[in-house]
């Protein structure tokens, strides 16, 4: 079942299940739905089912040596954004040393592998459009443990692997694979391309203490989404709204922040997520210094949106302090424009008040 705009403003955020339809809902890190591979834990926090089909999303996490054979998706576009430890991913004839914050850009048809190269690396696997976090339930064993296992159990044979693969469009290409590097890579191409991107690099806007950075655009994903990382100070809420169009997706990556979702306050942490569809009424607040998180939003009808009220810069950190300001014309111009609907000013603050 659809539910409409309106009703979807109505919708109080489920915490901590998967609720099996498009409403807002919230996954405190290490929660979802928790399955072993080879000594990987695989932690679905988003699936088809609960997002219209838009988007899956899962963190897998292991110990030094963990690792995946060379895997291409026909169907679904992937980020990999590093969370913990040391990720070692490859490309065909390239491989990169990837550290928390770093990611990779992975188009359909891509041949992809990595292994893990510290003794807790998590990383989040982001795929558009959903259905192929299927296929970890299928070859996975349910766990009720939220850290990876000691001992590997029950090694999925390569055979097994590619029959069920295949029924998601999955394949196991034979890849050479490269010895990995560890590279400063800035650069984000025009097109939809493979590409690793370090952290803190990207398009960078600033406004008062907040830096937003696109770690991709439309033109790198099919449209299907964009990414973007914000840093900044201790903040109030910003004014309540809603998209119609587009779904928002929160993740913490650092500090704390307050998420304010159809009249309930959630606290988020690191690795905590926040679904909001649309018609979600939201707003959010940073309540520690330089708080960090990972928004994706799909589709990506709102990419441009941080351009009408924030300025282009070459700098890598916000500045701190001086007078707040905010620009309003840019703001007004981008309701007029935007899948963007302001229905008050910002909530007040009623839970935790004493932290």
């Amino acid at each position: 079942m659809t539910l409409s705009v309106e009703e979807m403003n109505k919708q109080l955020p489920i915490a901590n299940a998967l609720p099996g339809e498009a409403v807002p809902y919230y996954m405190a890190s290490g929660e979802g739905a928790r399955y072993e591979i080879d000594g990987q834990l695989v932690t679905v926090i988003a699936r088809a089912a609960d997002t219209g089909g838009i988007f899956s999303a899962a963190y897998i996490s292991g110990g030094m040596g963990a690792e995946s054979p060379f895997v291409t998706h026909r169907i679904e576009h992937k980020t990999l954004y590093v969370f913990d430890g040391i990720l070692h991913v490859w490309l065909p004839g390239e491989s990169r040393i990837l550290t928390p914050g770093d990611s990779v850009v992975i188009p359909p048809g891509t041949p992809h592998a990595y292994r893990m190269a510290s003794h807790y690396t998590r990383f989040l696997n982001w795929m558009t459009p959903g259905g192929a976090e299927a296929y970890y339930e299928r070859v996975g064993t349910p766990i009720d443990s939220h850290v990876p296992p000691v001992h590997a159990g029950r090694k999925p044979s390569l055979r097994e692997q590619a029959e069920v693969g295949a029924e998601f469009g999955i394949s196991f290409p034979d890849v050479e694979r490269v010895a990995p590097s560890l590279q400063q890579n800035a650069g984000r191409p025009a097109t939809q391309t493979p590409y690793f991107l370090s952290a803190g690099e990207g398009e960078r806007m600033v406004s008062y203490q907040t830096m937003f950075t696109y770690l991709s655009r439309p033109e790198n994903t099919g449209s299907n989404y964009f990414a973007v990382h914000t840093k900044g100070a201790k903040s109030p809420y910003i004014p309540l709204h809603f998209h119609s169009e587009h779904t928002e997706n929160f993740l913490c990556t650092e500090g704390r922040m307050w998420l304010y979702a159809n009249g309930r306050e959630v606290l988020l942490t690191k690795g905590d997520f926040l679904h909001a569809p649309a018609g979600t009424v939201h707003s959010f607040a940073f309540d520690s210094h330089n708080t960090q998180m990972l928004g994706f939003l799909t589709p990506s009808v709102f990419n441009g949106f941080f351009e009408y009220f924030n300025q282009p810069t070459d700098d890598y950190m916000y500045t701190e302090g001086g007078e707040p300001y905010m620009d309003m014309e840019g703001f007004g111009r981008a309701q007029a424009e935007m899948d963007l609907t302001v229905v008050g000013p910002p909530p007040q603050r009623r839970a935790a008040l004493d932290i």
